[in-house]
């Protein structure tokens, strides 16, 4: 009845006082009759979709999805396969805290305790990670305690950890070392077995102990391997490999890895030229060399390294004419060199024994168009203190200074080598305090090596005020330091005073984790070491509380 009704309504409203109104020719009836039908159908169909979208409302109030539920909209986290290693995203909280307290005790020389700490933890309720493992295992490889590498790498697989490639690498590095080549293949086979791909790093120390051994023939089929499997190989393990060649005179090998590099379209880098060139100089195929040297593309910056090259293979194979042909053609083509190209000039005739000649070379550098470098300072100074000319040494020294040379490390330990050689360790001290009044700042392994000096000629105060002065200038001591000074001054019974003045540091300076590390673990340590005292003497300090401690039990 409702429907007659609605279809009487819609009739009405196309009805004659619609068509009444119109100039045009009113509808036929039947026209409108269907009109008004495909209208109903179509409102019912709309007054259904609204309700079916009213009761799945109602249903989602009273049951929500359970994607809603999850924290993870996009499905529940994949678990863990148990036989593969675990990833970086468990080194979180407290495993982590517990990962920073065992490197903290092996950056600070309690390697042991570290590895004891990280056995116990093993079975406790916060486990050390794999790599937490692997940071122990490369501190005991670059320590050469290989016993600890392997013992170690035992204990995790005992224990259920599994490791990863890194873990493989130091142990198969470790062997390397040893030259043990039939173990360093297991644990090649052991990466595959565990369905890893072996990297570079993997190669390289394969590479390197084929190169010990001198078999060159095996390194060439491990560089292929490497090559097929990794998908290549950078630079920086090109110029290595071929550096190996050359300095094992495998000059035959050397070539065949270049020209199938050339041939690859590898990127070069100049020390793979520079490599090459003095190993073919060296081996007296000085045309192949220059060959080389010609052959540098221009997409590598070419800088004087690839000259030096060459000047210095003539030099150590005692061509010093083919030498200064050769630096007579670079400043003819206007083709880069340095005060070090000088510098091997002058170091073949000081060996010589011909100073003077050294000393011309030293002088013609900026007509030959090479600016002065503490490189060529440090050849001559070396030979003056070898022949003790004090003068020429100050007046050399003054001339870095006035000409704003900045001294490098060799500069430095020259001169305080030199000058403690020769008794006058102060001399050392003031041409630091001349440097830094020039504006130069000296590096701290420099004053550790002026501390260490001062130290073993029991000039304690004159290291203290050294040490402020360096704080002065903005230079913060670090592990070294900390470890010259605290024995010295623990020596004259002056500990206190030592530790004292890092301990300010600690506050108001930042210092290297590795120093922090260590002042507070020392520490930690005098602190226990005072509990465990006062514990073990309090209660039998006198005879009286021993007697009340006998009596109470």
């Amino acid at each position: 009845m409702a429907m007659y009704k609605r279809l009487i309504t819609i009739l009405a409203n196309h009805g004659c006082s619609s068509s009444l109104s119109s100039p045009r020719k009113a509808a036929e009836p039947w026209t409108i009759f269907k009109r008004g039908m495909r209208e109903m159908y179509m409102s019912q169909a709309m007054l259904d979709a609204a309700a079916e979208r009213r009761a799945r409302k109602r249903k989602l109030r009273v049951d929500p999805p359970m994607s809603a539920l999850q924290r993870n909209r996009y499905g529940p986290p994949k678990p863990h396969d148990p036989n593969m290693p675990e990833p970086i995203n468990v080194l979180v909280g407290d495993r982590l805290s517990l990962h920073n307290r065992l490197q903290a005790l092996s950056r600070s020389g309690k390697l042991d305790d570290a590895l004891v700490a990280a056995r116990q933890a093993q079975f406790a309720r916060i486990r050390p990670t794999i790599f937490t493992y692997n940071s122990l295992l490369g501190h005991c490889h670059r320590a050469a305690r290989y016993e600890n590498v392997f013992n170690l790498f035992a204990f995790m697989r005992q224990s259920g950890v599994i490791p990863n490639v890194v873990t493989y690498n130091i142990v198969l590095g470790s062997y390397a070392d040893l030259l043990d080549i039939e173990k360093c293949f297991g644990m090649l086979q052991m990466i595959q077995d565990a369905k890893m791909n072996p990297s570079n790093v993997t190669y390289q120390h394969l590479m390197r102990a084929h190169f010990k051994l001198e078999k060159y023939e095996e390194v060439m089929r491990l560089f292929r391997e490497m090559l097929e499997k990794c998908y290549g190989a950078d630079p920086p393990t090109y110029a290595n490999t071929i550096e190996g060649f050359v300095k094992g005179g495998a000059m035959d090998q050397a070539t065949e890895l270049y020209m199938e590099m050339r041939k690859r379209g590898s990127i070069f880098s100049e020390p793979v030229f520079c490599n090459l060139i003095k190993g073919y100089i060296a081996a007296g195929r000085t045309q192949e060399a220059l060959d080389v040297f010609e052959f540098v593309p221009e997409k590598v910056e070419r800088t004087a390294m690839s000259s030096n090259a060459v000047i210095e293979g003539y030099c150590n194979a005692g061509r010093i004419d083919d030498a200064l042909a050769f630096f007579d053609t670079l400043v003819e083509k206007d083709l880069k060199r340095d005060a070090l190209s000088v510098a091997f000039l002058m170091d073949f005739y000081i060996e010589l024994g011909n100073l003077q000649e050294a000393e011309k070379h030293f002088r013609s550098m900026l007509e030959k168009g090479c600016a002065p470098a503490a490189v060529a300072y440090n050849c001559l100074l070396d030979a003056y203190f070898k022949q003790g000319m004090n003068v020429e040494i100050e007046n050399l020294v003054q001339e870095m200074l006035d000409q704003r040379i900045e001294p490098d490390s060799v500069t430095h330990d020259t001169l305080i080598d030199g000058y403690v050689k020769l008794g006058k360790l102060d001399e050392s001290l003031r041409f630091i305090r001349r440097m830094i009044e020039t504006g130069f700042k000296p590096v701290i392994a420099i004053y550790n090596k002026l501390y260490s000096h001062l130290c073993s000629e029991g000039k304690l105060d004159e290291a203290s005020r050294l040490f402020h002065e360096m704080l002065d200038v903005g230079r913060n001591p670090d592990v070294g330091t900390y470890d010259i000074l605290t024995e010295a001054f623990g020596r004259e019974g002056r500990a206190e005073e030592a530790k004292g003045y890092f301990l300010t540091l600690v506050e108001k300076t930042k210092l290297d984790e590795d120093l922090v590390a260590r002042i507070r673990q020392q520490g930690e340590d005098a602190t226990g070491e005072e509990k465990s005292k006062a514990e073990t003497q309090a209660p039998y300090a006198s005879t009286e509380n021993y007697q009340k401690t006998e009596i109470a039990v």
